[in-house]
C-alpha cells in the first residue's frame, strides 16, 4: 500500500460462520450495489467468503486490529452469535477484538452476560442496537438503563448504531437518544456506529456538547452527502474522538484506507484517526 499507518478497523465483519447467514455476505448482490452506489469497488474476500482471505486482506492494508462485532438475531439482518466473535479472536488473538451483543430489553439476563463475557480481555466493547428488535426501542429507552450502569461501572465503552437502517424508518438514526444517554451516564463511552448519517449537523452538535460520546461514520465518511461536516468536525475539535472503520464487508479494506487518507485532515492527526483513538478507547488494560 501507499500509506504506512497502522489502522485500527472498528466495524469489521468478516466472512464466518454466523456472518456467513448475514445479508452482507448472503446476499451479495445487494452488498455489491450498496458499494458500487458510493464509488467503492467489489474485493476478493466478498467473492470467496474466505476468512483466510480477509485476514490477508489485513495484513496487506496493514490493519493491524479489528474490531468485530456481535449481533442478536433480528428480522432486519439476522444475526452472528457472540460466540463466533469469542472464536474469530481465538484464532486470531493479534488481529481481533470482540464486542459483545446483548438484548437490550432482557435486563439480569442481559447484564450477566455482559459480566460473563467481560472476564475476557478481548472483550472491549458492548453492542446495543435496540432498534432492530422485533418490537424496536430507541436507545433512550429507561428499560435500558441497568445495562448501561453496568457498562459504566466496567468501563466497558457502547456502541449503539446510529444509521439509516437502525430501526424501521429513519428516524432511529437521529442521535437525540444518544444525547440523552450520554447525559444520564457521563462516565460512560458511547460509539455512534455510521455517525448519526443522516443528522449529521445533529449528531456533530452531540458530540461538540458530549465528551464522552465517539463518532465513526464509517460508509458516510468518504464521498457521502455531509461527509465534509465530518471531515471539518475532526479538523476544529472531535481529532480525539473520531474513530476509523470501512464497516466490511461494505467496503474493501486497502481501497478506502488509500481514499480516507487522502482527505485533506489538519497535518499530524491522522495516527490518531486511524489507530490512536481506537487503542485508547477500546484497552482493557487502563
Amino acid at each position: 500500500m501507499s500509506q504506512n499507518y497502522a489502522v485500527y478497523d472498528v466495524r469489521f465483519r468478516p466472512p464466518f460462520k454466523g456472518f456467513l447467514d448475514c445479508v452482507m455476505f448472503k446476499n451479495k448482490a445487494r452488498t455489491i450495489a450498496h458499494m458500487r452506489a458510493r464509488g467503492m469497488s467489489p474485493f476478493p474476500a466478498l467473492e470467496s467468503q474466505r476468512l483466510e482471505d480477509s485476514v490477508k486482506e489485513c495484513k496487506e492494508a496493514n490493519v493491524v486490529r479489528a474490531l468485530v462485532g456481535g449481533r442478536g438475531p433480528n428480522p432486519m439482518f439476522d444475526g452472528a452469535p457472540n460466540e463466533d466473535v469469542i472464536e474469530l479472536t481465538r484464532l486470531h488473538p493479534e488481529l481481533f477484538r470482540a464486542a459483545i451483543a446483548v438484548d437490550p430489553l432482557n435486563g439480569k439476563v442481559a447484564i450477566d452476560e455482559i459480566r460473563k463475557y467481560a472476564a475476557n480481555k478481548m472483550v472491549v466493547a458492548v453492542v446495543l442496537e435496540p432498534g432492530l428488535l422485533e418490537t424496536p426501542a430507541y436507545f433512550d429507552d429507561v428499560r435500558i438503563n441497568p445495562i448501561f450502569e453496568e457498562c459504566q461501572s466496567l468501563n466497558i465503552p457502547v456502541i449503539g448504531m446510529f444509521g439509516p437502517i437502525s430501526g424501521p424508518d429513519v428516524g432511529y438514526a437521529n442521535p437525540l437518544p444518544l444525547d440523552r444517554v450520554a447525559g444520564r451516564f457521563p462516565k460512560l463511552n458511547l460509539v455512534a456506529a455510521h455517525g448519526g448519517w443522516p443528522y449529521v449537523t445533529e449528531m456533530l452538535a452531540i458530540a461538540f456538547r458530549r465528551p464522552n460520546v465517539y463518532l465513526s461514520p464509517d460508509i458516510f465518511m468518504i464521498d457521502m452527502p455531509g461527509s465534509q461536516d465530518y471531515l471539518k468536525a475532526i479538523n476544529l475539535y472531535l481529532e480525539d474522538r473520531f474513530l476509523f472503520a470501512t464497516a466490511y464487508p461494505f467496503n474493501g479494506l486497502i481501497e478506502y484506507i488509500t481514499k480516507f487518507t487522502k482527505l485533506p485532515f489538519r497535518k499530524g492527526i491522522m495516527e490518531k484517526l486511524l489507530y490512536n483513538n481506537a487503542e485508547k478507547l477500546f484497552s482493557r488494560d487502563k
